[in-house]
């Protein structure tokens, strides 16, 4: 598949003065690989190596410049302090809720003086709210500050199992605590990260429960994220003895893989079976399942297979209802028997919709209820009844709407709703009686009443109608002069959809417009849409955006001078092709912890899991795929390139920060234009999740006092030294 050659000689590029200094350049040193019969140049691999000297250097160098820069932006401590302004307006910020079936609540809770939520609890909805416990208590001789990032309660409430993490790690270390006293069992439970796959599933008798294992959590490592099991953890046993539950290793007969993830669900202590799975990147997966009174047997069964293109289920009794894309790219539930399953040709209870996609379903006493999405942006909840539906209306329209039952002996649904300029609202529906729930302080609307949302198609480059949502304040003009910054994401099968963020809507209170293109890779329009922009067919994701650019622009929202484009993660791949495709048509690009490299994406820790998604290199076409979808090799040399803002942090266990290193690296040496090419690795930091408020607060500042510098504004021009 590959032959590889080293040039041992470094290769002076003859670009490297215009736009930076020469001693900004780091020298390229290159590797020719041999890929399907093509030669790939790869001139700096050896800055794989972050602990190579001259790397690293170069990368201290880089924060430097960058950050001097970007810090003689006076305005850009308005930006924080308006954060800080808004966060105070609201007197607590509330996440992370788990209901208890005998109605316990738990609940991180953060005060505006605060940096990081503390854990609390409630015996009831109206029960007088108590503090369980505070992270700062966890080794409090520690000089940095730890985050709670996952909670889990028993089935009963009397105990709680917490996750906790520092400098923007996520794998953590769990803890347990017993609710009633008020203390911590004296285990601590180490390489776990129940925030991203699986989280902790708790034993019928709350004795212990079931989560993933990591063996290895050095993110650095090839070895990470591979072999992972689920274990039992009985409270009071030592947690280094590991029980190993469902696993690559113990369970030699199911023909599970290394990169798989086998996770546990038990989604109601009520229920007869365990669930296991393989998830990961890519939106199905294979199941099995266990007789709950047969945990110690281990003997897993076949359940139903990733080609059966299952994405949600729910138990009930012997019988199984689940959500399926199989012959219906904007799902349809169905149902089946687990003792005698036939998932090729189920009982179908609610039908596919050709206009909206079902997005969510849950189960009570008193029957189905469906979430249905148009372009992801417009969210209904209806009851299935028979073959009719009703649709329970809520106060307004959300943009995305999200269902939890209570159990399927309890008539309660609880309703979690949210928009573009509509903070989270939680209710309760039971009886045809829809109760208000929400334990976040309601937002003052006021300052927010003049904002416009525009939902709207515009026809992509093969005619596809491509969902835009456009966010300006009122009276603004569409005279070609408005400063945009546009995100978007399109990967996983992931919906970007609307979400109330009080940076977001910071951007439009500041004058500029904000807008968000649902292109194709994530969930917007059902599967289908994934997999319009998956391996193969992922150019359309980049085109799409590049589509929406032009509609922006043609359309007198903006014009070339003043759009920024931002995101981040797999977005990056949207974002770095779409200024390498066009370098034109971008004032600036932000990427944050990006997918810069394709073709090098397997050498990462977590690189095998995502070839699932964006394709292997041993296989000829998925390589072409993952070249045509590496921005870092489409950087080409003398070219004008608009003004960039890459970040990454050495904690990411996700993305490694080499990627946003060697394309940073490439276009400072390509780059013709005199456009800024800025870097920022911070060593603190992970994949963006779960920082503290004020790492937050600078983060976005400093994303958006780039954005506007780079557009034209003049109150965030770099004051001179």
């Amino acid at each position: 598949m590959c032959k590889k050659f080293v040039l041992t000689f470094i290769i002076l590029s003859q670009y490297i003065i215009f736009s930076q200094d020469k001693k900004d350049i780091l020298p390229p040193k290159v590797v020719v690989e041999i890929y399907h019969g093509q030669k790939i140049e790869d001139p700096y691999r050896y800055a794989e190596d972050l602990n190579h000297p001259q790397v690293s250097q170069w990368i201290k160098n880089q924060n430097k410049i960058s950050t001097d820069l970007l810090n003689r932006i006076e305005k850009k401590q308005y930006l924080i302090d308006k954060q800080i302004e808004f966060d105070k307006k609201k007197a607590y910020a509330i996440s992370k809720l788990k209901v208890t079936a005998n109605d316990n609540h738990f609940y991180l809770k953060r005060l505006p003086n605060e940096n990081a939520p503390k854990l609390y609890y409630r015996k009831t909805f109206s029960s007088k709210e108590e503090l369980l416990y505070d992270p700062r208590k966890f080794n409090p001789n520690s000089k940095t500050e730890y985050i709670i990032n996952y909670i889990q309660p028993s089935w009963d409430g009397t105990k709680v199992a917490v996750s906790l993490t520092t400098k923007g790690k996520e794998v953590s270390e769990m803890i347990i605590i017993d609710v009633a006293l008020k203390e911590l069992h004296p285990e601590i439970i180490q390489n776990v990260w129940p925030s991203y796959l699986g989280g902790v599933a708790w034993l019928p008798d709350n004795s212990g429960f079931i989560y993933l294992h990591y063996p290895c959590i050095d993110v650095t490592s090839m070895d990470f994220l591979n072999n992972t099991k689920s274990v039992i953890y009985k409270l009071g046993d030592d947690p280094k003895k590991i029980k190993e539950l469902f696993s690559y290793t113990n369970n030699p007969e199911l023909n599970l893989k290394e990169d798989d993830f086998p996770i546990v669900m038990l989604e109601n202590r009520e229920n007869k079976y365990l669930i296991g799975q393989t998830p990961g990147v890519g939106s199905y997966f294979n199941s099995y399942y266990l007789p709950i009174n047969e945990i110690e047997t281990k003997n897993w069964k076949p359940l139903f297979k990733k080609s059966h293109q299952i994405k949600k289920h729910v138990l009930r009794g012997d019988s199984i209802l689940f959500q399926t894309s199989k012959s219906a790219p904007n799902f349809k539930i169905c149902a089946t028997s687990i003792l005698n399953p036939d998932f090729d040709n189920p009982r179908v209870l609610v039908e596919e919709n050709k206009h909206e996609v079902i997005t969510d379903f849950e189960l009570t006493k008193d029957g189905l209820y469906v979430v249905k999405s148009k372009n992801g942006v417009k969210a209904s909840l209806f009851k299935h009844e028979n073959t009719t539906y009703k649709e329970i209306k809520l106060p307004q329209t959300y943009g995305d709407i999200n269902i939890t039952a209570k159990g399927q002996e309890y008539s309660e649904l609880w309703i979690t709703a949210i928009g573009w300029t509509t903070d989270n609202k939680r209710f309760e529906y039971n009886n045809s009686t829809l109760i208000d729930k929400s334990l976040n302080e309601a937002i003052n609307r006021k300052q927010f009443d003049d904002i416009i949302v525009e939902e709207i198609e515009i026809e992509a480059h093969d005619g596809e109608k491509i969902p835009l949502s456009i966010l300006y304040k009122k009276g603004i003009q569409k005279d070609g002069k408005n400063r945009i910054l546009m995100d978007g994401y399109g990967a996983y099968g992931i919906s970007f959809k609307p979400s109330f963020s009080l940076r977001r809507l910071l951007w439009v209170l500041e004058g500029g417009i904000f807008a968000t293109a649902h292109v194709r890779g994530g969930g917007e329009k059902g599967d289908a849409w994934h997999k319009g922009g998956y391996k193969s067919t992922k150019p359309n994701t980049w085109k799409d955006f590049i589509s929406c650019a032009e509609y922006l622009i043609s359309n007198k929202y903006t014009s070339r001078e003043k759009l920024a484009i931002w995101s981040g993660s797999a977005g990056g791949i949207m974002v770095g092709r779409a200024i390498t495709d066009r370098p034109d048509l971008f004032a600036a690009a932000i990427i944050e912890f990006g997918s810069l490299n394709m073709i090098r994406s397997e050498m990462r820790a977590n690189g095998a899991t995502n070839i699932k998604e964006f394709g292997a290199l041993k296989n000829a076409i998925e390589f072409n795929g993952l070249l045509e979808m590496d921005a870092y090799q489409h950087i080409k040399d003398a070219e004008k390139y608009p003004a960039t803002l890459l970040t990454a942090g050495l904690n990411d266990a996700r993305v490694p920060a080499w990627f946003s290193v060697k394309f940073a690296a490439k276009l400072l040496s390509a780059n013709t234009s005199s456009k800024k090419n800025l870097l920022l690795i911070d060593k603190d930091a992970g994949h963006g999740i779960d920082n503290t408020k004020l790492k937050e607060f600078e983060r976005f500042a400093t994303v958006f006092s780039f954005a506007f510098w780079q557009t034209g504004h003049p109150d965030y021009q770099p004051k001179q030294p």
